[in-house]
């Protein structure tokens, strides 16, 4: 028992000297704790402080946040379904108990709401931590819930909405948990089904590498711009190859942009809101698919969630008004296509990932008038408030339009400000939170 306990601590040392290396900045303002293992971090949580440094070996800092509650997001850190202590490998033996009775939450991702789950049943199926975790806490996004179950379950279809992730070291996006007998260590949950980065705080930088079949290791730093809405520019994910290749295959099929109108603005030119021009590009060769793939490892999401990407032009004074890249219904209930496409409401757009494929001379910067949780702007052209982004060749930003409990963010409205001086060409890829006919998956 002394050595397994010994070696426990010993991956945890090598854990914390992983993140040092990969978030220099964020470790340094956490120090260290070698001799802290799993079980100390639940039954420190269960005592109400905030959650120690590391979680089954990952700092808790780079998946919680000192002030920003996030609805629809959780933090576990669960015990090991084998509680027998000579078991290195996670296997039980003959008689071993596998009910942990340490299991700790943080709600909303929040450091100071951290809690214990004692009740916690054994899991036999992800149902049955999504229906522990909603008995111990509302659900932030319960009319939707209901709706899907009731649906769901009539097609004999229910498995729960949650969606399960774990968090297995400081560098690599965490993993789909698609049985419970992986519901083990530190996990992250979202009530609204659809995995969405933690920004933590304005300013956070958190190292990553995206690694994908098929395609060369790719490390990035994400960082947090905003919180609300939720913004996280990477400065550099394409290179300048990839832009130029896509801009020259868009290039014969640019024509003037089209906007999808709300009921009250049926029948007004396109030209009201936007200038630009447009090609969806379908991902018809090997440049393109590889660019899908890294989109997919960056989002967590599946490829088959894309639409095809949008190859934007905007000429000198070219601008596209501020707007909302999800589909609120109550303003498409006319549009047969959009409540076809939405399945009247249950489904939309989750995030966008938007890439600046030129430098812009002047202008072209793309702004959240309402970032910070500002007011409803009178003037949709307006850029000085909020955040902007300036265009950087193989710069991206990454906005979400639905928080992690599934509601649509009023705050993600965004628009492409007018170009001064020069080109702007930039593409966007949207991606839903449920699989859709636009791509296939590979």
């Amino acid at each position: 028992q002394l050595r397994s306990a010994e070696n426990s601590s010993n991956r945890q040392e090598e854990a914390v000297a992983e993140a040092e290396t990969q978030q220099p900045e964020l470790m340094s303002r956490y120090p260290r704790r070698p001799q802290l293992v799993v079980c100390a971090v639940l039954s420190f949580a269960a005592s109400g402080k905030e959650l120690p440094d590391v979680c089954s070996g990952v700092p808790t800092a780079l998946w919680t946040s000192p002030s920003h509650r996030a609805r629809g997001y959780h933090v576990l850190c669960l015990e090991a379904p084998c509680s027998d202590p000579l078991s290195n490998d996670g296997t039980c033996s003959a008689g071993s108990s596998t009910v942990g009775d340490k299991n700790a939450v943080c709600w909303g991702g929040l450091r100071s709401d951290c809690k214990m789950l004692a009740t916690l049943p054994e899991p036999k199926e992800l149902l049955d931590i999504e229906e522990a975790l909603i008995a111990a806490r509302p659900l932030h996004n319960k009319n939707r819930y209901d709706k899907l179950k009731k649906i769901k379950e009539r097609k004999n279809r229910w498995k729960g909405n949650f969606a399960f992730f774990k968090v297995k070291d400081v560098v690599h996006p965490p993993e789909p948990v698609k049985s419970a007998t992986d519901m083990s260590g530190f996990i992250l949950a979202f009530e609204g089904g659809s995995f969405v980065w933690p920004g933590i705080e304005v300013g956070f930088r958190r190292n990553i590498t995206l690694t994908h079949q098929g395609t060369e290791d790719l490390a990035l730093e994400l960082l947090t711009k905003s919180l609300l809405p939720l913004i996280i520019e990477v400065s550099s994910f394409v290179d300048g190859s990839v832009c130029t290749h896509i801009i020259n295959k868009a290039l014969p099929h640019v024509a003037k942009s089209a906007v999808s109108h709300m009921d009250h603005d049926v029948g007004k030119p396109d030209t009201n809101w936007r200038s630009s021009s447009t090609y969806f590009m379908p991902s018809d060769d090997e440049v393109l698919r590889v660019l899908d793939k890294r989109v997919s490892a960056l989002t967590v999401t599946r490829r088959v969630q894309q639409e095809y990407a949008q190859v934007l032009r905007y000429e000198r004074g070219e601008r596209y008004a501020a707007h909302h890249d999800y589909f609120d219904i109550n303003m498409y209930r006319q549009s047969a296509d959009i409540m076809q496409l939405t399945k009247k409401g249950f489904f939309n757009r989750l995030v966008t990932v938007f890439f600046y494929l030129t430098d812009v001379e002047e202008g072209g910067h793309t702004n959240f008038p309402r970032a910070g949780g500002g007011p409803q702007p009178h003037d949709f052209e307006d850029c000085s408030r909020g955040v902007a982004i300036a265009p950087q060749e193989g710069r991206i930003v990454i906005f979400y339009s639905l928080d992690p409990a599934g509601h649509m963010d009023e705050y993600s409205l965004h628009g492409g400000c007018s170009v001064e001086k020069g080109t702007k060409w930039s593409a966007n890829k949207w991606i839903w939170n449920q699989p859709m006919s636009f791509m296939t998956e590979d």
